[in-house]
C-alpha cells in the first residue's frame, strides 16, 4: 500500500513532518531507513496508529486542514480513539507537498 494523502495518519506524518504530540512534549520516533520520500511518511502514518496514536483531523476552513495529534498516553488520558476514516478530500496543502515530492524525485503523479 502507498502514501494515501486523504489518509489522516499519512496526511499528518508529511504535513508535521514526523509526529508531535499536541498535548505533551512525545514526538513520535521513527527511523525506518531508506528514502525520505512518500513511502517514507505512510510508513511513519501507519506505524503510529498501529502503535496507538491518533490522529484527528479537523477542517478550520475549505482549504486549511488541522490535524490534532495524540501520542498514546494523552489518547489514553483524554478517552479520544483514532480516525480510521478517510477525508473527503486532501488538503490543498498535503497534494502541493506531495506533487513538489514527486516532482524532485521525477515520480509521476
Amino acid at each position: 500500500m502507498a502514501f494515501d494523502p486523504r489518509d489522516p495518519y499519512d496526511a499528518a506524518a508529511l504535513y508535521d513532518m514526523w509526529l508531535n504530540c499536541s498535548h505533551c512534549p512525545a514526538t513520535f520516533d521513527f527511523e525506518p531507513g531508506g528514502a525520505i520520500d512518500l513511502d517514507y511518511y505512510h510508513r511513519i502514518g501507519q506505524q503510529a496508529r498501529h502503535d496507538g496514536w491518533s490522529v484527528l483531523p479537523t477542517r478550520e476552513t475549505a482549504d486549511e486542514l488541522v490535524f490534532t495529534v495524540l501520542c498514546p498516553a494523552c489518547t489514553e488520558r483524554l478517552g479520544v480513539d483514532g480516525c480510521e476514516g478517510r477525508l473527503e478530500m486532501a488538503a490543498p496543502a498535503i497534494d502541493e507537498i506531495c506533487r513538489a515530492m514527486r516532482d524532485a524525485s521525477g515520480q509521476a503523479a
